[in-house]
């Protein structure tokens, strides 16, 4: 959009609409600075309300291209107070910030012993998410009396001390946390909870995935891959998550590669908790 300089953000939203909105054959995907641009105008409060519940829901049934899904990082990004501990190794675990309703949560827990076991974690989410509004981990994490309101400046120095550290949306990114609402009134999943589990606003190395839809595992890796991750595990587990079920076998893909590069190896996992001498709690779980 050559003109973009010279028109308002009124428009530029209608022109980004336009060209997502006409259809497959004479819609396009938009590139990486567009899609920057037009969650900024979102999350800064420049596009109206109409034009932003437009947009995610457009964005949701079009299907979202890697292009788009690194520029709406770049703008989650730019908009959130990064941190990045000294610390070697440091994994990233994006579950899913509406968390769980019918399972146990098992990450939160496994969190601890990993970073017991000496490997720092860093988890991150808000409270009473939707579409789903489950249990997210922050809610266990804080029932085991672990701080989950730490500022930037704190959460960075839990990790480097201990091992494990919390990022609560509000007080990490609070421009998007205050889109809560918007997302609340679209009742359905936007690009948002893919977006917050990818950001890597910790500069973590390492990323586990809990993903619904094995369709969308390539762009997800993608993604992750090309923003900092050395290495991406994507897992489709219990209701969505990153836990592995007892009860059956999952799928798992695993991308290993140079971070911010394109190039990247993907290879394919089963795995079976049975395996590891683990009988299934139940059949769901």
């Amino acid at each position: 959009m050559s003109d973009d300089a010279q028109s308002t953000p009124y428009e530029q939203m209608r022109t980004y609409l336009r060209e997502i909105g006409q259809g497959p054959r004479a819609g396009r995907d938009l590139n990486r600075e567009e899609a920057a641009s037009a969650i900024g105008l979102i999350l800064d409060g420049e596009a109206t309300s109409a034009q932003a519940g437009g947009f995610l829901l457009l964005q949701r049934y079009k299907g979202e291209s890697v292009d788009e899904l690194l520029g709406f990082v770049d703008a989650y990004r730019a908009r959130a107070n990064l941190i990045r501990p000294a610390v070697e190794g440091l994994l990233d675990i994006g579950s899913p910030y509406d968390g769980r309703k019918k399972s146990i949560v098992v990450s939160s827990a496994s969190a601890i012993v990993v970073a017991a076991a000496g490997a720092p974690v860093v988890l991150h989410g808000e409270k009473d998410m939707g579409p789903k509004h489950g249990v997210p981990v922050g809610d266990v994490l804080e029932a085991l009396g672990i701080d989950v309101d730490g500022e930037p400046a704190a959460v960075q120095s839990a990790i480097e001390s201990h091992g494990l550290g919390y990022m609560r949306q509000e007080r990490f990114v609070p421009a998007v946390y205050a889109a809560r609402e918007l997302r609340e009134e679209v009742a359905l999943r936007t690009l948002f909870a893919t977006v917050e589990k990818i950001a890597n606003i910790a500069a973590a190395r390492y990323s586990i995935i809990g993903i619904a839809h094995l369709p969308y595992k390539d762009k997800m890796l993608d993604a992750a891959g090309a923003n900092s991750f050395e290495r991406v595990l994507v897992v489709q587990g219990i209701e969505g998550n990153e836990d592995i079920p007892t009860s059956r076998p999952c799928r798992a893909y695993l991308r290993e590669g140079q971070p911010n590069g394109s190039s990247g190896k993907t290879t394919e996992l089963t795995i079976d908790a049975s395996q590891y001498g683990l009988e299934a709690a139940s059949k769901e779980e």
